[in-house]
């Protein structure tokens, strides 16, 4: 199970209006990333993340739960 205490989600200003529902929405998503050890981590930075402007907020979503799926693999 991943337990986010904080996060810091920066969107372009063409998303302002939907970072609500995207933020709810990466939680959802990050819900379904495995964990597949234990670990406690005080900070996981990710790359910029690429969408297209045309993209919904359940993809924004789903590649920011990607990317913080990836940054995990890479420091366990």
């Amino acid at each position: 199970m991943l337990t986010v205490d904080r996060m810091r989600l920066q969107l372009p200003p063409a998303f302002r209006d939907r970072a609500g529902e995207i933020a709810r929405l990466v939680a959802e998503e990050l819900a379904t990333v495995p964990m597949t050890a234990d670990l406690r981590i005080d900070r996981l930075a990710v790359p910029p993340v690429e969408v297209t402007h045309q993209a919904t907020d359940r993809e924004v979503a789903r590649a920011v739960a990607v990317a913080v799926g990836e940054g995990l693999k890479a420091v366990t």
